[in-house]
């Protein structure tokens, strides 16, 4: 009996609307949501300017306006976060709701399905932070600061989608833990550790330094620094370059290694 799947763009459907229903519902959550890149610039440069100058701040890093760049890597770090705990923790908040088993069921196979929770994340959770630092982008830049939170949006675009495969892989993972604890809540921390979101990736230890070289979020970083850098556009290209390669590898990997999570959650269960 050929069994019939549900159709992928009728779940991307769904899941668009459960996530704008979400934000409909969750006022508060979404007003927090606009102001935190302000509360981070306004922790950093406020620190800035009681222990240092925020101009040797933009110097080390080698960008023109220490505000527009930390609003900018705000919007990177939520943007992140938002998406590894949305993606990532997807079969453990089913877990949690009792509806996991119905998830496992749903005639279509694990890595599309979970694939097609990670689609509003990385198109909307953007959009969010981003229309955020628009508004000081704008008033410190003019029309070139509109550009380049255009330019940011398209480039947390790009960096997001190695990180949904890489976040995929992770919510396939944690079916085969049998674990209550939220894991993957603990790989947010850890990638903004090793990206350099608000500090140069050079001041960390060897080790971490290598861990972050296969890190989505270090080239989003990278990114943001060129875009508000006097420098050229070396960096941006290379990062453009390497999120490309970590997009298709991510990605294809996650069909070989969610098909045999599937298999054996299917046999052995998840409790």
């Amino acid at each position: 009996m050929k069994v019939s799947y549900v159709g992928f763009i009728d779940v991307v459907r769904a899941e668009f609307y459960s996530y704008i229903r979400f934000y409909k519902n969750n006022r508060a959550f979404l007003f927090a949501a606009f102001i935190w890149p302000y509360l981070m610039m306004m922790l950093l440069l406020g620190l800035g300017y009681l222990f240092g100058d925020p101009r040797v701040y933009a110097e080390r890093l080698g960008v023109r306006s220490p505000v527009l760049y930390v609003v900018s890597a705000s919007t990177v770090a939520m943007s992140s976060v938002f998406i590894i705990d949305e993606v990532a923790g997807y079969t453990l908040y089913n877990r949690w709701n009792g509806t996991l088993p119905y998830l496992i069921l749903v005639p279509m196979p694990l890595s599309k399905r979970l694939l097609s929770a990670s689609i509003p994340s990385v198109l909307l959770s953007p959009a969010i932070s981003v229309a955020s630092a628009l508004p000081v982008a704008v008033y410190i830049e003019g029309l070139r600061g509109f550009v380049l939170v255009a330019s940011l949006y398209a480039a947390i675009i790009l960096g997001m989608l190695p990180l949904a495969g890489l976040s995929v892989i992770v919510a396939g993972l944690v079916l085969t833990t049998r674990e209550e604890s939220n894991i993957a809540s603990s790989l947010a921390p850890f990638m903004l550790l090793v990206s350099g979101v608000f500090y140069p990736v050079t001041i960390l230890p060897r080790v971490l330094q290598g861990v972050s070289v296969v890190v989505p979020v270090r080239y989003v970083v990278d990114i943001a620094k060129s875009l508000a850098s006097t420098t050229g556009a070396g960096q941006l290209y290379a990062a453009i370059y390497a999120l490309t390669l970590m997009a298709f590898a991510y990605n294809l990997l996650t069909v070989p290694l969610l098909s045999g999570v599937e298999a054996r959650v299917r046999i052995h269960g998840f409790e």
